[in-house]
């Protein structure tokens, strides 16, 4: 059985923070391209896993789904290393 979404999130965000601190970024612009890389890779293996109408359809919701919530939205940026 597969865990909960929330389950999921955080085990994405802990790989994800570990994946990022083992590329050895220095810059806000080495966090962006190693994410870049990370969203390339996965959407590659979703059309690998469901298909390519599924996951371009999945990857456009989430592109839609940031340019509509996320514009203006301010984060603190800190280094977790």
């Amino acid at each position: 059985m597969m865990v909960t979404q929330q389950e999921a999130e955080a085990l994405a965000r802990k790989h994800m923070q570990d994946y990022l601190n083992a590329c050895g970024l220095d810059t806000v612009e080495d966090a962006g391209n190693a994410l870049m890389k990370l969203c390339s890779v996965a959407g590659v293996m979703m059309v690998a896993t469901v298909g390519y109408e599924d996951a371009v359809a999945r990857l456009e919701g989430t592109a839609a789904f940031i340019a509509k919530k996320m514009r203006g939205v301010q984060f603190n940026q800190e280094r977790a290393n």
